[in-house]
């Protein structure tokens, strides 16, 4: 799942909720939000997809929609940075997940290597058209 799920996005296919996104006869994959917030300021809301549930520990892929928190419309010209970070450990990882721009307001993360299980912020950064942060928060299972 872990291996279609990078294929589509180095394709550049934007697979949604319940869309069938498989290329394996009879696998079907879908995204879903497993995290959301708003904005520092609160004038953004984040949503964080995924098609791995439930999260399990390892190397991680998510897409990323920015929004306005009052219209719901995509917040373009925004450069997005991620910092994952693990509150109970006190840490993050070493390696910067790759974060590439997509449609506006929404972006790819990858190589986000949330190696334990538990609780896992994902601190965003937005700089551009708006200067802003975000945390998302995420629950890891083994």
């Amino acid at each position: 799942m872990k291996a279609l799920w990078m294929g589509m996005l180095l394709l550049g296919a934007t697979p949604s909720v319940g869309s069938d996104a498989g290329v394996d006869a009879g696998q079907v994959s879908t995204v879903v939000t497993v995290g959301t917030a708003a904005s520092a300021s609160g004038r953004l809301r984040v949503e964080v997809l995924s098609a791995m549930t439930p999260l399990r520990r390892g190397v991680q892929a998510f897409q990323v929609r920015v929004t306005d928190a009052v219209s719901g419309k995509p917040v373009s010209g925004v450069v997005l940075s991620v910092q994952p970070w693990m509150p109970a450990m006190g840490h993050g990882i070493s390696e910067v997940p790759r974060v590439a721009a997509r449609d506006s307001g929404t972006f790819d993360v990858s190589d986000a290597d949330l190696f334990m299980p538990g609780v896992w912020e994902l601190r965003f950064t937005l700089k551009g058209s708006v200067e802003d942060s975000a945390t998302v928060t995420l629950k890891l299972g083994r």
